[in-house]
């Protein structure tokens, strides 16, 4: 009786920091929407010193350069904006994850073989920094196994 009551407590403790969670996400998604629709972007801010920086804003096709202290900001430098690289180039001139493409050549094998690969990944990321953490699948592997114990199923 103790152990059924315990895992209601644990229950719903983690019901409420999930909808705690879920609504500060709401909260504060709205703040970057709005940064994403407006015509500004900062593309790289370098600190110079410690109340000094140097920022590289683009807006309208145009690239400027702003030195940027406590009192006051100074355009630098003004130029257009470089036209942006295709995405694919991009990717293959970095190389690939081997996890990555391993998924990938797996996503058109039979799903038996998927599930292999998929087991072979998770196995591989066990020790990964989201361990032990509570979004880790491995934690509420090891919390259902806990339960299924403590309630002898």
């Amino acid at each position: 009786m103790d152990a059924f009551l315990l895992v209601i407590r644990v229950g719903l403790s983690l019901g409420v920091v999930m909808v705690l969670l879920w609504m500060a996400q709401k909260r504060f998604s709205k703040v970057g929407r709005s940064a994403e629709q407006s015509d500004l972007a900062v593309v790289v801010r370098k600190s110079v010193g410690p109340k000094a920086s140097v920022v590289v804003v683009e807006s309208d096709g145009l690239r400027f350069m702003l030195g940027v202290t406590e009192h006051s900001v100074n355009v630098l430098h003004s130029s257009e904006a470089p036209e942006p690289a295709p995405v694919l180039s991009q990717a293959m001139d970095h190389g690939e994850d081997p996890a990555f493409a391993a998924i990938l050549k797996s996503a058109g094998e039979p799903a038996l073989r998927r599930d292999s690969a998929t087991r072979k990944l998770r196995h591989s990321t066990a020790t990964g920094s989201m361990h032990g953490s509570i979004f880790a699948r491995s934690t509420w592997v090891q919390a259902g196994a806990a339960v299924r114990k403590g309630l002898n199923l």
